[in-house]
């Protein structure tokens, strides 16, 4: 709908993330939606929703002010891989050359201004299980063209919802978007669609 389409370019606009090009930030990606009309019968909508890409929250997590760095990175087979969660946490990561083999996990890094730093692997199996219960349930969308980028945005998901700093509203209000495409939640309020029949 043209009505999803502009809300989706300001609120990207609202969260300073450009849409599209090469530095994937974030992405407008069209979806069906279901929606209830003044009647209460429910009518599939296809929308426009923004997607925020994993560059997009690593952006926004740099603006609070407390985030020095935040890496992300899938991890293959054939790469080197060790990680040790306790009182000496310890994360080693060399990428294979060559052929790296299937996905294996992916792994997210915040380091803060005070030194201190806080780190957490997801394996594919756990991924998956999150996959499954989106809309698109890696059928088709970004879990099905871009897999390795969506996993790796889900630590950094994962993680930001633990780090013990205060995340500013853009930070919150990029979760709430991106946690509403996940589940085919409207993006758009309710009282800017037209339900005629020309978007049924």
């Amino acid at each position: 709908t043209p009505q999803s389409l502009v809300a989706s370019v300001i609120t990207s606009a609202q969260l300073g993330l450009e849409t599209g090009g090469p530095l994937g930030r974030a992405y407008l990606v069209p979806f069906r939606v279901k929606h209830k009309d003044a009647q209460g019968r429910e009518r599939w909508v296809r929308e426009a929703q923004l997607i925020i890409g994993y560059r997009g929250m690593i952006d926004l997590a740099r603006r609070t002010g407390s985030v020095a760095t935040v890496q992300a990175q899938p991890v293959y087979k054939n790469d080197e891989f060790e990680y040790e969660y306790g009182l000496n946490d310890r994360l080693r990561h060399k990428p294979a050359e060559g052929e790296r083999g299937p996905f294996r996990c992916a792994w997210c890094l915040v380091r803060f201004k005070d030194g201190s730093y806080q780190f957490t692997v997801m394996h594919k199996e756990e991924i998956d299980r999150i996959m499954r219960s989106t809309q698109s349930k890696g059928e088709y969308g970004p879990w099905k063209d871009h897999y390795d980028q969506q996993a790796t945005k889900t630590t950094i998901r994962r993680i930001f919802k633990f780090l013990p700093v205060s995340i500013e509203d853009q930070m919150v209000r990029a979760m709430e978007i991106d946690d509403a495409a996940e589940a085919g939640a409207p993006q758009t309020p309710p009282a800017v669609l037209d339900f005629g029949d020309d978007w049924a």
